[in-house]
């Protein structure tokens, strides 16, 4: 079998149109002048990626991550275009940018094919001509292939479209692919959007040297592993039930904006705390352990003539009072009315040697991730979602650094912490971290107690400390789903 095929497969589902043939159109062209396209600053979040990339100024975007893959959904300012990026996988880890985006284009054609008469099977023309072939467009750490395609519609009262696609290569057998579409009207536009997106991506260093990589490491192993069992049991045991709200801060053109909140707890018991699974039943569910649940809901968007997106998970990590085992059960709901679809992930280990992570879809199809790990620096789930908590225990400052798994990545990643004392909160800390070598800056600061209080992430969004109550007074005073 063709190596190729198995991205091409995934990638013709997502993005290849209707076949159809018997209609001729016209051929699109380029308007002279477009206005000069300006990106925001704030990049768009896409966790894992190692990419920052800047949109247009006045296009809206929504980015979630299901199970390993990413995807964002932009609109372009006033509607002019429409683009999806997501990430596909490949066996082929070899595979280029340049081979894949040749292949996506082929396979567009084909949809639009026209067949021979004598052998259906036989593609002898096709109706989606190529405005400008597969072409590199380099940008800072990389580079970029892309080409646009007119496509005709099926149906004559509505507008002719373009595609324009485009892959960066982000690893081994991954790719980030572009996939925009916009009536041919429109071409110019949105060739330009693309083309200044994409020339403006950026990597993203790592935040350390290797030097300083090990010394965190070194530091934030002996204070976490220094604390004695009973002394993390009752930070755990005093760490109750917490409620957050997540939300938009106003700006000029905008008024505050509810995105999600979250309940927090924490306690100490044992294994079969996750629940039902036979895999922690009998003696080996009596294991005593440290136990964090995050039950969650974030809003997504709401479609033209549509009801409203959301997503609700559920996440349960245990970790043994010697951090030996690890296991967690997170489960994600995506509901539109009274449509929903789960995906669930299932976490274990025993010992410090390898991580075993197994993810199931709908489709009923999933993934089996084997990962290694080593003791030193490694941190369970459980202790790195209340880090600020541990870390205010010790009383200690100054910069640590561990590798935890996260599931937004399906990956086992650096992250990088540090505690200074809180000038304007006696007693009090401020905590940031960056959850990944790509990621950014979240700044948290937190109570005496460890509790945190308020954490400031990018682009304005900020999670809060409320109570249920104040919750779910501001949410009904808006209208907003609750679970």
């Amino acid at each position: 079998m063709n190596p190729i095929r198995p991205l091409i497969l995934c990638l013709s589902l997502a993005l290849c149109g209707s076949a159809h043939a018997g209609q001729s159109a016209p051929q699109p062209t380029e308007q002279s002048q477009t206005s000069p396209i300006e990106l925001a600053q704030n990049p768009l979040d896409l966790p894992g990626l190692g990419l920052d990339i800047r949109l247009p100024v006045g296009s809206t975007a929504s980015s979630r991550r299901i199970s390993r893959e990413v995807f964002a959904d932009v609109i372009g300012k006033d509607q002019l275009w429409r683009l999806t990026i997501s990430t596909r996988s490949s066996a082929d880890k070899e595979l280029g940018a340049e081979k894949a985006a040749d292949q996506i284009l082929e396979n567009l054609q084909a949809s639009f094919g026209v067949s021979s008469s004598s052998d259906p099977n036989e593609t002898i023309g096709t109706f989606a001509r190529v405005l400008d072939p597969v072409s590199p467009i380099t940008f800072k750490g990389g580079t970029a292939y892309r080409f646009f395609l007119f496509q005709p519609t099926p149906d004559e009262k509505a507008p002719n479209t373009v595609r324009g696609v485009a892959v960066i290569k982000v690893g081994p057998g991954q790719m980030l692919v572009w996939d925009m579409t916009a009536p041919e009207s429109n071409y110019a536009q949105a060739k330009a959007a693309m083309d200044a997106t994409l020339a403006a991506v950026t990597t993203r260093d790592a935040n350390f040297e290797d030097i300083d990589r090990g010394i965190s490491l070194k530091a934030g192993h002996e204070l976490i592993m220094g604390m004695s069992p009973d002394r993390m049991r009752s930070v755990y045991d005093s760490f109750g039930e917490r409620w957050y709200r997540l939300y938009q801060e106003a700006t000029e053109d905008s008024p505050e904006q509810e995105i999600g909140y979250r309940r927090v707890r924490a306690w100490s018991g044992v294994r079969s705390d996750l629940g039902g699974s036979r895999a922690v039943s009998g003696k080996a569910g009596q294991t005593p352990g440290l136990l964090v649940q995050i039950e969650a809901r974030t809003l997504g968007d709401t479609p033209p003539g549509g009801e409203r997106i959301i997503y609700d998970s559920k996440g349960t990590y245990f970790m043994s009072d010697d951090m030996s085992q690890e296991a967690w059960k997170l489960v994600v709901v995506i509901k539109q009315g009274r449509k929903s679809t789960t995906y669930t992930e299932v976490g274990a280990r025993d010992g410090f040697e390898e991580l075993l992570v197994t993810t199931a879809d709908p489709s009923g199809g999933g993934d089996t991730l084997k990962l290694e790990i080593k003791e030193d620096g490694y941190l369970p789930i459980s202790a790195a979602l209340i880090l600020p908590s541990l870390l205010a225990e010790t009383g200690a400052t100054g910069d640590v650094a561990f590798y935890t798994y996260r599931s937004d990545a399906s990956a086992v990643t650096f992250r990088h912490d540090s505690i200074r004392h809180d000038p304007d909160n006696p007693g009090g800390w401020i905590h940031k971290t960056s959850v990944s070598h790509d990621s950014p800056v979240i700044v948290k600061y937190v109570d005496p107690d460890g509790s945190i209080l308020r954490e400031e992430l990018p682009g304005g969004r900020r999670w809060v400390r409320t109570s249920l109550q104040e919750l779910s007074k501001i949410w009904r005073s808006k209208r907003l789903p609750m679970g």
